[in-house]
């Protein structure tokens, strides 16, 4: 597997690695606060299971599948994931996720995005790149936006969150509408 390290300020991402599943990874999957918005959190992960996702991602040309980590103490708090990578038609779909609590709200996680966006158009090659979120996760939304997403369509009551439904919104950035902001 060849290196892969993203630098950015205050963050950088690295490919996930056997020795990121660890107890605190398995906690953050764990932690009903963490997986609210997720697909995530339907069953108790361990790190056994933490091995086997790993695993299952290793080897894959469609995925690129990051570790991100604060530079202050080289800290592993979260993930970031384009998948798939569609080679035929250049677009991706990500996701995100800052597992550990006290990171959260600091901008690590939009630092995490934009490495990883820039890395997808400037080096994969891609012509867009898509997300997912639920409508309730009015704080995501507000940080995509931020960052330059843009809301392409919206699924109606598509997520069940027990004893509701609510919208799953699509959002979507164009290589050139990433090159106008970041230039």
């Amino acid at each position: 597997m060849n290196e892969l390290r993203l630098e950015g300020e205050r963050v950088y991402l690295r490919r996930i690695a056997m020795s990121d599943a660890t107890p605190e990874y398995a906690r953050w999957l764990n932690d009903p606060d963490t997986t609210r918005y997720m697909e995530s959190g339907r069953h108790e992960e361990t790190i056994k299971s933490l091995r086997q996702y790993i695993v299952k991602y290793e080897n894959r040309n469609d995925v690129l599948f990051l570790a991100v980590v604060l530079k202050d103490g080289d800290r592993h708090i979260g993930n970031v994931k384009l998948e798939p990578v569609n080679k035929v038609h250049n677009n991706a779909l990500l996701g995100i996720m800052i597992g550990d609590a006290d990171a959260r709200g600091k901008g690590y996680g939009s630092e995490a995005i934009l490495l990883t966006l820039q890395h997808a158009f400037d080096v994969l090659g891609l012509h867009r790149v898509a997300l997912g979120v639920t409508a309730d996760n009015e704080r995501a939304i507000k940080c995509y936006e931020n960052l330059g997403f843009r809301e392409e369509g919206r699924l109606r009551e598509n997520v069940n969150r027990q004893s509701h439904y609510v919208d799953g919104v699509w959002m979507g950035m164009l290589e050139q509408e990433f090159r106008e902001k970041y230039g």
